[in-house]
C-alpha cells in the first residue's frame, strides 16, 4: 500500500471523527439547553405553588380574615343604617304615638335610633365575625383552583417544548451530511488506489505529473502545447 492510499484513508477517518465529534458537540449543547428550559418551567410551576402556601401562612391567613371581617361588617352597618330597625324589627319611631308632645316624641325617638344603631353595629360585626372565615376560605378554594389551572398550563407548554426539543436533539446529533461525503470519497479512493496493482500505482504519479515513461499514454496537457 503507497503513501497517497494511506494518507487518504487516514485522512478519511480524522475527517469522519471530526464530523461525528461535531455532531455530538451540538447534541450535547442541545440536550443542555433543552434541559434548562425543562428548569425554568419548573421553578415558574415552583414559584406559583409557593406563592399559594404562603398564602396559609397563619399570620396571612388572620391578616386577611381581619380584612374580610371588617369589611364585611362595614356592609353589615351600612345596611343597617339605612333604615335602622328596632330588636323587635320594626321601624325606629314606629311605635311611638303620634299624640305624644313634640319634644317627648322626639327625645324618645332619637333613643330608640340611638339603641337600635347599637343593636345593628353589634349584629354587624357578629355578622362580621362569623362570617370572615367562610370567605376567607372560599377566597383560599379559589386560590387552590388558579394555582392549580396555572400549573397545569405551565406543564403542558413545557412537555410540548420537550417534545420539540427532542426533535431537535435527535437532528443535532446526525453528522454534517457534507463532511460524511467528504470523508467517503476519501476512504474510496484510498481504498481504490490500495486494490491497484504495484505497477499502475506507480505509474499514476507519472501519468498525472506528464511523464513520458509511457509513449502510449496521451500526456496531460500536450495539446495545449500544440
Amino acid at each position: 500500500m503507497d503513501p497517497f492510499s494511506i494518507g487518504a484513508m487516514i485522512l478519511s477517518a480524522v475527517v469522519q471523527q471530526k464530523t461525528q465529534a461535531a455532531a455530538a458537540q451540538r447534541q450535547k449543547q442541545a440536550a443542555i439547553q433543552s434541559q434548562q428550559r425543562a428548569l425554568a418551567s419548573q421553578n415558574q410551576a415552583t414559584d406559583v405553588a409557593l406563592k399559594q402556601v404562603q398564602e396559609f401562612d397563619p399570620t396571612v391567613r388572620k391578616d386577611k380574615q381581619d380584612e374580610i371581617q371588617q369589611d364585611l361588617t362595614s356592609q353589615y352597618e351600612k345596611a343597617g343604617t339605612s333604615a335602622p330597625i328596632t330588636a323587635q324589627g320594626v321601624q325606629v319611631g314606629a311605635t311611638i304615638s303620634d299624640a305624644a308632645g313634640t319634644t317627648d316624641y322626639l327625645t324618645a325617638k332619637a333613643k330608640e335610633a340611638a339603641k337600635a344603631a347599637a343593636s345593628n353595629r353589634d349584629l354587624a360585626a357578629l355578622f362580621g365575625r362569623l362570617g370572615a372565615p367562610g370567605e376567607l376560605r372560599r377566597g383560599e378554594a379559589v386560590g387552590i383552583g388558579d394555582a392549580a389551572g396555572d400549573i397545569g398550563r405551565i406543564q403542558t407548554g413545557a412537555n410540548n417544548v420537550a417534545n420539540i426539543d427532542q426533535i431537535g436533539i435527535k437532528a443535532a446529533g446526525q453528522p454534517s451530511l457534507g463532511g460524511m461525503l467528504v470523508s467517503s470519497a476519501l476512504g474510496a479512493y484510498g481504498m481504490g488506489r490500495a486494490s491497484l496493482p504495484t505497477a499502475a500505482v506507480k505509474s499514476a504519479p507519472n501519468i498525472l505529473a506528464g511523464s513520458y515513461a509511457n509513449p502510449n499514454v496521451l500526456q496531460v496537457g500536450s495539446w495545449l502545447r500544440k
